[in-house]
């Protein structure tokens, strides 16, 4: 564990991922069916950045902190100086996008692309060496490179966009160039880490057999050659179908064969992690099957996708990863031959299930609003109470921690 970096790096992005789902939720208790209206509205664009940047982001870059080195034995650059610039530039730049989205008059949406599109340089600059260095698994060093760059590229197309926003002219449509940005975004960066790090995780933490690396190439493949044929195909009137059986192929892909490993598996482990990777998965099929059978269907794929099966994976990744935290840093706190309390009881397995719980029910309260069934403020609601429940979660370790050192000292 010498390796893993100083426990507050990774945590700081992983509870602001939490506090982000907080301030997303809100924005829908508040907003209210004005968000269910367009997917070009600026409360809508507002929430997706909410969900993408400030959730999604945030835990993705403090999982990748502490995995590269800790799980992947791979050297991150930069330090504490370096963590620290990249959750500045992350969040001052989404907390900037979103505030140019959801009030225009307030600031112009070229500052917050700009800060983001910095933050993923300094990401690239940050792990990229690292990732490169390293001599073995293959196919867990290529997928996080492409997931990395991947995630740069889908800045450099932000900033298009901000740029069009601004009245700048020329190029392809604003619409067609939206398309490939979030693709790029959540295909290429989001789906492309998430199988990547399944290599390791799955096996690790849910019993799961890693895909095969003839599927998981042809899969790789299929994805990036997707993503670069689409950069082609900008100007043609044929984008937008081309996009839509792409992405909903791949994401197909991904999501049907990941619950197939999971039910498949002779020691699947029955966790809450596992069941947040099921019903994240599940929710990932029904979008891209939306995608594939319906044209003009955008906001059920967003809901079911954005708003569910992607922070379904990540949420459950993000309670184990806070445990690891937490136990290292009581290890290096106590030093060696102290008995220690175990990962799992740092995070109790009925705080994980109840947190799955919430999420499952703001996740069904979200589908019964797009259907009309509920009020969409009582769906913002139950957001902001999963994501509190998840974020008095992620606290957990380092205030058992804190109990713990204090037992022992007799105070």
């Amino acid at each position: 564990m010498q390796q893993a970096p100083v426990a507050w790096a990774p945590r700081v992005f992983l509870l602001s991922a939490s506090v982000w789902g907080v301030l997303a939720g809100t924005l829908v208790a508040v907003d209210g069916a004005a968000l269910l209206v367009s997917r070009w509205s600026g409360n809508t664009l507002a929430l997706v950045h909410m969900m993408t940047l400030g959730v999604l982001a945030n835990a993705m870059l403090g999982s990748l902190l502490q995995f590269l080195p800790v799980a992947a034995g791979m050297p991150v650059r930069g330090g504490r100086v370096g963590a620290l610039a990249l959750y500045a530039l992350l969040n001052v730049g989404a907390a900037c996008l979103v505030v140019a989205l959801r009030w225009p008059a307030l600031l112009p949406p070229i500052w917050g692309g700009g800060l983001l599109l910095a933050a993923f340089l300094l990401l690239c600059f940050l792990v990229i060496p690292g990732v490169r260095c390293d001599s073995g698994q293959w196919f867990l060093r290529q997928g996080l490179l492409f997931a990395v760059l991947a995630s740069l590229f889908t800045a450099l197309l932000g900033v298009m966009l901000t740029l069009r926003l601004l009245g700048a002219s020329g190029g392809p449509s604003l619409v067609a160039l939206t398309d490939v940005h979030a693709s790029w975004g959540l295909l290429g960066w989001v789906l492309g880490l998430l199988a990547a790090v399944s290599r390791v995780v799955g096996p690790m933490f849910q019993g799961v057999a890693p895909a095969s690396q003839r599927g998981q190439g042809i899969w790789q493949g299929l994805l990036y050659g997707a993503l670069l044929s689409a950069l082609f195909l900008l100007e043609s009137r044929y984008l937008n179908t081309a996009l839509r059986f792409m992405v909903g192929g791949i994401g197909l892909y991904f999501a049907v064969g990941g619950l197939w490993r999971q039910l498949r598996a002779p020691r699947l482990r029955k966790a809450p992690l596992t069941y947040f990777w099921m019903a994240g998965q599940a929710s990932l099929a029904a979008a891209c099957c939306v995608l594939l059978v319906e044209e003009g269907t955008a906001l059920w794929v967003g809901v079911l996708a954005l708003m569910i099966g992607l922070p379904l994976l990540i949420t459950g990744m993000q309670l184990e990863i806070i445990a690891f935290l937490g136990w290292i840093e009581l290890q290096r706190r106590c030093g060696r031959g102290v008995h220690l309390p175990g990962v799992q009881l740092l995070v109790p397995q009925r705080d994980k299930a109840l947190a799955l719980a919430l999420h499952l029910l703001a996740a069904l309260l979200l589908l019964m609003a797009l259907s009309g069934f509920v009020s969409a403020h009582a769906a913002g609601v139950g957001l902001v109470l999963a994501y509190l429940v998840t974020l008095a979660v992620l606290c957990g370790p380092s205030w058992r921690a804190r109990q713990f050192v204090q037992q022992r000292q007799g105070v």
